[in-house]
C-alpha cells in the first residue's frame, strides 16, 4: 500500500470494501496520530550569478511555505530547496501527482458538503464511489458520472471515509471530515490520454532577492513547482559613478533629464495666513536626503520604450502626442514602470515620496517643469496630516491602501503643498521619477520590483461559509491601513464558531464577544453573538486578494460599525478558542436572519431577486452628498436616486467640472447589492448599507476603486455645502438621460471586477 500525499492511501491489489476501509483506517491513524495535518512538497530552485551574492526566497504575502537563504559563489549554479505547503485541508484540493508506476493520480476536493472527484478516464470511468461512516456503515453509494452526482440531504457532521473502485486493480480510500447538512459527490474525467487535469504545483507567487556589497539589489517574481526548476540567473549590476551633478538618461531613442537635489530641512505644509488645504497643515523640521528628481514627468515616448508598448492611429483610435505626460496608470503600473527602468538603466528609479515631491517643488521650482500645474502620484499611503521626521515615507509603505498624489496649490508665492487622496487602482495622475543619491531607497520605502498588483484568486462557490474568512486559533483579521472608521478584529474558525474583539470604548483592556458567523453569496460576512440576532452585524466584504478585504457595516460606528481595509495577520494568541454551545451550519443561521440573506444566483440574477432598496431614493428637492472638505478633499461625490434611473458624480469647484461615473437604471440583491446599468450597456456594482443614522455607505467593483468606499448623506438642494464645494453644480437635481461614463470606453480599469460566486452542485436556493 503506497501513502500518497499523506491523504489518499493505493492498493496495489483490489482488496475487498472491507478490508480496504480498516487498512486505511489503519494507515490514517498512524500517519495522522489522530490530527488532520497539511502536506508539503518541496522546489529545488537553481541560481546563478554573476558575482558573489545572497539570495533569499520568500513566499509572498497570502502564500503558505518555508523559505530559505544562502550565498553563491560567483557564475557557480547552486540549488536552493523550498517548502512548499499543500495548505491541504478537508477544503483543499490534493495535488496531482503520479503513482510509482507513472500513472496519474486523482483529484479530491471537498469544500463545505461538496466532493469533487477528477479522475483518469482510463482507470475510473465507470468507478464505484462509496461513503462509508468511522463505524463501517455505508452512506451514500453510486458509479461515477459527470452527468449526475451522487447526493444525500442530510448527512451528520463527522469524519467519513470515500472509497473509489475503479477498473481492474486501481482503487483508493481517503478520509474527509463533513460540517454536515446535504453532501454531494461529483466526478469529472480526465481524456482517455490520462491528460493532467490541472498544474501540479501552483503554489503562488515567491520572491528571489539576490544582494551583494557595491550591486543594486535585484528581486524576481517566480511561481516555483514541485521538482526542480528551470535555473534562474542574475546579472547584478553596479550603480553608475554618482557625480552629484545634473545627468541625462537614454532608453532606446528617449531620453530625460534629472536634476540633482542636495536635500535639507524645511517645513512641509502649508504656511500661509489663509487658503491652506485642511490636510496640509505645516510639519517643521522634515528632512530629505540628497536625491535626483525628473526634470518632466513621464512622458508617452518614455513609457513606451520602457514597457515596450506601441500606438497605431486608426479608424476611431487616438495616439497621444509622445512628448506629452503619461497619464493612464495606477500606482501599481508606475512601479512596474520603475522596476523595469531600473533594471534597463542600473540606477533604482522609483517614485517620489510626498517630502521629495515637496521639497523640489518649494526649492527647485525653476528647474523643474509642470510640478506647479498637474498631479503626480507620491508614494506615501494616505493620512490626514503629514508625516515628520527624515526621509518619510508613511504609514503602511507599500501597502493595498489609499495613497497620496500631489498637484500645486499655491495659496501664497511659491508655497506649493498641494496634496490629495487618490485610489491606488486610480488612474489619472502623471508619474515623476526620483533616483536616491547616497544609499538605494530612503528607510522603509518598498523597491518597486518588490510591489504587484494583489492577485483575486477564484472565487469559492457559493456557500453560507466562504472559507477565505477562516483564520484558526493563530490569525485574526485587522483594520489595516491609514483610513478606518470604527473597529474590527476577529478569529474566524471553519466549525462556525467566531470571536470578536472590541477595542474602541475599553482603553484599559480588551472585551471579547464570541459567537457563530456565516456568509451570504459572498458578498456578506455576518456576525451572530452567543446573545442572539438582536446583536447581529453584517459586514459587505470585497477580498482584494487571500489576506485583504474591504469592510462596510449597515451599522453607525457608536455601535459596533467599522468602514475600511482590513488584512488577516498572524498572531501569539495564548486565548484558547472559545467554546459556543448549540453550533448551527451557515444555512440555519441565514434562514434564521431573514429573507435578505438568502443564497441567491448571482451568475444570472432571477427576477425574483432584483428589487429597489426604498431607503435609496432621495426624493426631488435633495441629493445624496459626500462633502470631503474635512479630509482636505477637492473632490465631492453626489448621487440622485430616482426610481427611473440612478446617477452618480464627482464634482470638482475649483475646475467647475461635474463627471458621471454612473447612470442608468438600478435594481438591489438582498439590500446589500447594487447594479447600476446605462441604456449602452455600461455595468457598475456595488455593495450597499445604510445604517440607523441614515448614512448612505458604497464599497465599489469597479476597477478605478476596487475595494474603495464612500459615505453619503441626504442633502437639500441649494444648501451651503453644496455652494462651497461644487457651486451651482450641485445646487439642482444631476439631469438625466446623460451619455456613460467616460470609464465606459477603458476596459484595463473602467469596468466592474464582480465575480459572482457560482451556484453549488445543487443549485442556489
Amino acid at each position: 500500500m503506497y501513502i500518497i500525499r499523506k491523504e489518499i492511501f493505493y492498493t496495489g491489489v483490489l482488496m475487498s470494501t472491507k478490508s480496504m476501509f480498516t487498512a486505511a483506517l489503519m494507515a490514517v491513524a498512524v500517519v495522522f496520530s489522530g490530527a488532520w495535518a497539511q502536506g508539503t512538497a518541496t522546489a529545488v530552485v537553481p541560481v546563478k550569478v554573476n558575482v558573489a551574492a545572497n539570495v533569499e526566497f520568500a513566499p509572498i504575502t497570502g502564500v503558505s511555505g518555508t523559505g530559505t537563504s544562502g550565498t553563491v559563489t560567483a557564475n557557480v549554479q547552486k540549488n536552493f530547496t523550498i517548502g512548499l505547503s499543500t495548505g491541504y485541508d478537508p477544503g483543499n484540493i490534493t495535488k496531482v501527482s503520479y503513482l510509482p508506476s507513472g500513472g496519474l493520480m486523482p483529484e479530491v476536493k471537498y469544500s463545505r458538503g461538496n466532493i469533487t472527484l477528477n479522475l483518469p478516464a482510463q482507470s475510473y470511468l465507470n468507478a464505484v464511489i462509496s461513503l462509508y461512516s468511522i463505524s463501517g456503515k455505508r452512506i451514500l453509494s453510486g458509479n461515477a458520472s459527470a452527468s449526475k452526482s451522487i447526493s444525500s440531504s442530510n448527512v451528520p457532521a463527522g469524519v467519513y471515509l470515500l472509497s473509489v473502485r475503479g477498473a481492474g486493480s486501481n482503487s483508493f480510500t481517503t478520509r474527509l471530515a463533513h460540517s454536515g447538512d446535504r453532501l454531494n459527490i461529483n466526478a469529472a474525467f480526465a481524456g482517455i490520454d490520462n491528460t493532467v487535469l490541472s498544474k501540479s504545483g501552483d503554489y503562488g507567487r515567491w520572491e528571489i532577492t539576490v544582494s551583494a556589497d557595491g550591486y543594486f539589489t535585484e528581486t524576481r517574481t517566480i511561481k516555483p513547482d514541485e521538482g526542480t526548476n528551470p535555473v534562474e540567473t542574475f546579472e547584478l549590476r553596479q550603480p553608475a559613478a554618482n557625480t552629484r551633478a545634473n545627468f541625462t538618461e537614454t532608453v532606446g531613442n528617449v531620453s530625460f533629464d534629472m536634476i540633482y537635489v542636495q536635500g535639507g530641512s524645511f517645513t512641509i505644509g502649508c504656511t500661509a495666513n489663509s487658503g491652506c488645504p485642511a490636510d496640509a497643515s505645516p510639519v517643521s523640521g522634515v528632512t530629505v536626503s540628497e536625491y535626483y528628481i525628473g526634470k518632466t514627468e513621464v512622458t508617452v515616448g518614455l513609457w513606451n520604450a520602457v514597457m515596450g508598448t506601441t500606438c497605431t492611429s486608426g479608424p476611431g483610435v487616438y495616439c497621444p502626442s509622445t512628448s506629452g505626460s503619461y497619464t493612464n496608470m495606477n500606482w501599481y503600473d508606475a512601479m512596474e514602470f520603475a522596476c523595469k527602468l531600473s533594471q534597463k538603466t542600473g540606477r533604482n528609479y522609483r517614485m517620489t515620496t510626498e517630502a521629495e515631491w515637496e521639497y523640489a517643488a518649494k526649492n527647485h521650482l525653476s528647474s523643474l517643469q509642470k510640478i506647479d500645474a498637474s498631479e503626480e502620484w507620491a508614494y506615501n499611503s494616505w493620512l490626514s496630516t503629514h508625516a515628520g521626521g527624515t526621509d518619510p515615507v508613511g504609514q503602511a509603505s507599500g501597502a493595498y491602501t489609499q495613497k497620496t498624489r500631489r498637484d500645486a496649490s499655491v495659496p501664497s508665492g511659491d508655497n506649493i503643498n498641494g496634496r490629495l487622496i487618490r485610489s491606488i487602482d486610480g488612474i489619472g495622475p502623471a508619474l515623476r521619477l526620483a533616483v536616491s543619491a547616497g544609499t538605494d531607497y530612503p528607510p522603509g520605502y518598498v523597491p518597486p520590483c518588490n510591489l504587484h498588483q494583489p492577485e483575486v484568486v477564484g472565487e469559492p462557490v457559493n456557500s453560507y461559509r466562504d472559507p477565505r474568512w477562516i483564520t484558526g486559533d493563530n490569525a485574526q483579521w485587522e483594520p489595516s491601513g491609514a483610513i478606518t472608521i470604527g473597529n474590527f478584529k476577529i478569529r474566524v474558525w471553519e466549525d462556525g464558531t467566531a470571536e470578536k474583539t472590541d477595542t474602541s470604548y475599553y482603553p484599559a483592556g480588551y472585551t471579547y464577544t464570541s459567537g457563530q458567523w456565516f456568509t451570504s453569496n459572498n458578498i456578506a460576512f455576518v456576525f451572530v453573538p452567543s446573545s442572539g440576532n438582536s446583536g447581529l452585524t453584517k459586514y459587505a466584504y470585497i477580498f482584494l486578494d487571500e489576506s485583504q478585504g474591504s469592510l462596510i457595516t449597515d451599522k453607525s460606528f457608536m455601535n459596533g460599525g467599522f468602514i475600511g481595509r482590513i488584512e488577516k495577520k498572524s498572531v501569539n494568541n495564548s486565548r484558547a478558542k472559545p467554546n459556543v454551545s448549540g453550533l448551527k451550519t451557515g444555512a440555519q443561521l441565514a434562514s434564521e436572519a431573514g429573507p435578505d440573506y438568502a443564497m441567491v444566483d448571482m451568475v444570472n440574477i432571477p427576477q425574483s431577486a432584483k428589487g429597489q432598496d426604498q431607503r435609496l431614493l432621495d426624493g426631488p428637492n435633495q441629493g445624496w452628498f459626500q462633502d470631503n472638505r474635512q479630509a482636505g478633499g477637492v473632490h465631492h461625490y453626489r448621487k440622485d436616486v430616482d426610481a427611473d434611473e440612478f446617477r452618480f458624480t464627482v464634482n470638482e469647484l475649483g475646475r467647475n467640472s461635474r463627471t458621471i461615473l454612473a447612470n442608468g437604471s438600478w435594481f438591489t440583491v438582498n439590500n446589500i447589492f447594487l447594479r447600476v446599468t446605462h441604456s449602452n450597456g455600461y455595468i457598475c456594482d456595488y455593495l450597499y448599507a445604510v445604517d440607523s443614522d441614515g448614512t448612505f455607505y458604497h464599497n465599489s467593483f469597479m476597477g478605478y476603486e476596487r475595494g474603495d468606499f464612500r459615505m453619503f448623506k441626504k442633502t437639500p438642494n441649494g444648501g451651503d455645502v453644496f455652494s462651497a464645494t461644487c457651486g451651482n453644480l450641485c445646487d439642482n437635481e444631476i439631469p438625466k438621460g446623460q451619455g456613460a461614463s467616460f470609464y465606459a470606453t477603458d476596459q484595463k480599469q473602467g469596468q466592474s471586477t464582480f465575480v459572482p460566486a457560482p451556484c453549488p452542485p445543487g443549485g442556489c436556493q
